[in-house]
Parts: structure tokens; sequence; C-alpha cells
């Protein structure tokens, strides 16, 4: 049996003393009146002041109540994220017209575009053969195909 534990009688006041004054005829106002007079009128609608200990008493609970007993593990964090959004498989693949490879379709080849990067960084010329190549542009080609994974 578990013990409610009820809300404080100034926490219930505050929300009855908003709720009459609400239904509150809005010409009279508590200061202008007579001293003997400032007492508060009887509510126009008394079925809605009634339920709202009630009600309030509920949330007041139910507020108590909605605190997270651990804290989210970051996997279950991320797993409720992450949730319906993984990696799609592509299915719109063709041979590139070029060299004969599988690309995407609507993409460019990325081979034939890596052979078109090596045609303008020779200047539009042919490819130099090894013994042409100065002893400081051997060590730079080796310098980048070791950085790309390539090997000669």
């Amino acid at each position: 049996m578990s013990l409610r534990a009820a809300p404080s009688t100034g926490f219930l006041q505050s929300f009855l003393a908003v709720a009459s004054a609400s239904l509150r005829p809005a010409g009279l106002s508590r200061s202008f009146l007579p001293i003997g007079a400032r007492t508060w009128p009887a509510p126009l609608l008394p079925s809605i002041v009634i339920p709202i200990p009630g009600l309030v008493s509920d949330i007041w609970e139910s507020i108590l109540k909605a605190v997270p007993k651990k804290k989210t593990s970051h996997m279950k964090k991320r797993h409720r994220q992450m949730a319906g959004k993984g990696l799609k498989d592509v299915t719109s693949l063709n041979k590139c017209s070029g060299c004969g490879r599988v690309k995407r379709a609507h993409y460019l080849c990325p081979h034939c575009v890596m052979s078109i990067k090596k045609w303008f960084s020779n200047d539009f010329g042919p490819k130099k053969q090894e013994s042409e190549l100065t002893e400081w542009e051997k060590k730079e080609k080796q310098r980048k195909m070791d950085q790309r994974g390539y090997k000669l």
C-alpha cells in the first residue's frame, strides 16, 4: 500500500485564487471596493472551481513520479536517436562507358576522374617516363603514392 503525499495547502490555494480570479467580473476590482465588501463573491460557475484540487493532486502526483530512475546509457541514447537512419543499399549501378568499370548512375566514374586529374597535373602532355623524372619529382611521386596507399 503506497502512501499518497498530499500537496501543501499553500500550493492548492494559489491555484484556487487564480481560478476564482479568472471567473470574477472584469469591472470589480478588489482594491476599489469598500473595506466591508472585500470578501470574495461566490463563483459564477461552482462546478469549475470544485474539481481543481482533485485535478491538481493528480497532476502533482504524476509530476513527482516523472523522474528518470537511472541515467540513460550512451548505447541506448544512440540507438534511440539513430533508429531507422541506417545506411541503405545502393541499387543504381551502371558500367562506365569510358573504362568499363562499375560506377553509380548519374555520377562520374572515379577512375576516369582520377586519370583526367593526372592528365591535368602533367600539363596536358603525355606521361613522363621514370628515367625523365628528376630526383625531387620521384620522391614527390613516391610520397603521394604512399599517402594514397598505392604501391609502384
